[in-house]
């Protein structure tokens, strides 16, 4: 229902009309709102569609529908004409309208909601769509999406020679749907809903793509998560920038998104403090996915205006690494800054994983013998022999640093070794 105090009528009212049980003031008043909004009219529409509650008193009971759901098949290649789902976790319904070049084809959004069309879209009625239901085609709205992206062909809905006259409503069974007069027309808020998603459709491939290749090569050490959503940022949103993913490895965190054009005037650098600072990260990764497939990478430095040496020159923000797509800056970046660094791919046999474990009893070993080497020139003998008691303690250091990825507590660890070397010690 709606809220108290709407201009609308509420839900209840407006199917007392439809079944003609509301008094006559009242429906008049309801009349004479419904002439002037489109959502309203929407609603009595689909009420008075709506099949009875129940059977009539003795009569027989109402039959079960009976429907098919279409089969997908994922292993089809898009053709003109065919109804396909689009996109990894929320799928989009899309009619192909034909190639766009090797690796993309053209797209039309299609949607269940035939009373909402406009003279835009063309409805296609439930006797002529091959899902058994009303459908509306939007070509308008028309784009280019790559093959990958494609899940599975769900339908054929016309052939390439039938497909102009059905995207001209003139087609049997299609039509128009009635014109927008009005800026207030919701309707248009339901364009810009679809050109939102079909959008989104491209940012989950580029967002499950990332992940899954980020994991795959540099293992546990490296958490991936996708980052739909700006934390309280809205500059980010208003410029149109799109989160996809936030990179943690040991600590070294990158945070990656989608701009228009990049980072390109002071504005853009502020914007881009404020992401890096919000999240808390050590950089960002910023791709052009409209102008490019390449990334640049920006630590908090080189956000900023800079002064070249020797020569004093100042320098604008410009990228730490540029001239790679997303997945090489990342894995660069965190070669060159994370303490977890990942093996390369090999040219052939399976791939190469990351020893956590083996890295912390290097890293140890090298702490360890870097303070036995301090401690040998204190003057106090006790603190003296406090230091080189660490040096048989490399493995054991090591060991206790990698209950942090086994789902242990290194604190417990710590304190468990510290209990270990007094009970040692004591004669």
């Amino acid at each position: 229902m709606t809220t108290p105090g709407s201009t609308h009528p509420l839900d209840i009212d407006l199917a007392d009309l439809v079944d003609g049980i509301l008094d006559e003031p009242r429906a008049l008043q309801l009349e004479a709102h419904l002439t002037g909004c489109i959502v309203c009219r929407i609603k009595r529409l689909r009420l008075s569609q709506a099949p009875p509650a129940g059977p009539a008193r003795g009569g027989e009971p109402f039959p079960f529908p009976g429907f098919e759901v279409p089969r997908l098949d994922e292993g089809a290649v898009p053709a003109t004409g065919e109804l396909w789902l689009a996109g990894d976790e929320e799928r989009v319904l899309v009619l192909v309208l034909g190639p766009h070049g090797v690796e993309t084809v053209l797209v039309a959004p299609v949607t269940f909601d035939v009373e909402a069309a406009d003279d835009q879209t063309v409805v296609v009625d439930a006797a002529r769509s091959p899902l058994g239901t009303g459908i509306v085609v939007h070509p308008v709205q028309a784009t280019a999406l790559p093959r990958t992206v494609l899940a599975g062909r769900l339908a054929t809905l016309a052939t390439a020679a039938e497909l102009p006259a059905l995207l001209a409503g003139d087609a049997p069974g299609t039509r128009r749907g009635p014109a927008i007069d009005t800026d207030a027309d919701p309707r248009l808020e339901l364009r810009g809903h679809i050109a939102d998603r079909l959008g989104d459709v491209e940012h989950d491939r580029v967002r499950s793509t990332l992940i899954d290749d980020l994991q795959a090569l540099r293992g546990a050490a490296c958490a991936v998560r996708a980052l739909d959503t700006w934390p309280d940022l809205p500059d980010a949103d208003r410029r149109g920038w799109v989160p996809l993913a936030m990179v943690d490895e040991v600590g070294v965190v990158l945070v990656v998104l989608d701009t228009p054009h990049g980072l390109v005037d002071d504005r853009d650098f502020d914007v881009a403090r404020a992401v890096l600072t919000r999240c808390n990260a050590s950089a960002l990764v910023v791709l052009t996915r409209e102008l490019s497939d390449s990334a640049d990478v920006f630590d908090a430095a080189s956000l900023n205006h800079g002064i070249d040496m020797p020569s004093g020159a100042h320098t604008p923000p410009r990228p730490l690494i540029a001239g790679l797509v997303a997945f090489d800056a990342v894995t660069k970046y965190l070669d060159q800054h994370s303490g977890a660094r990942a093996m390369s791919l090999p040219t052939r046999g399976p791939l190469a994983r990351v020893d956590v474990g083996d890295i912390l009893r290097d890293a140890a070993a090298g702490a360890v013998a870097d303070s036995v080497r301090k401690g040998a020139r204190f003057k106090v003998v006790p603190k003296r022999r406090g230091y080189e008691s660490l040096a048989g303690a490399p493995d054991a250091l090591g060991e206790a640093l990698g209950q942090a990825f086994t789902g242990g507590s290194v604190a417990e660890a710590l304190l468990d070794l510290a209990r270990r070397s007094d009970e040692d010690e004591t004669p």
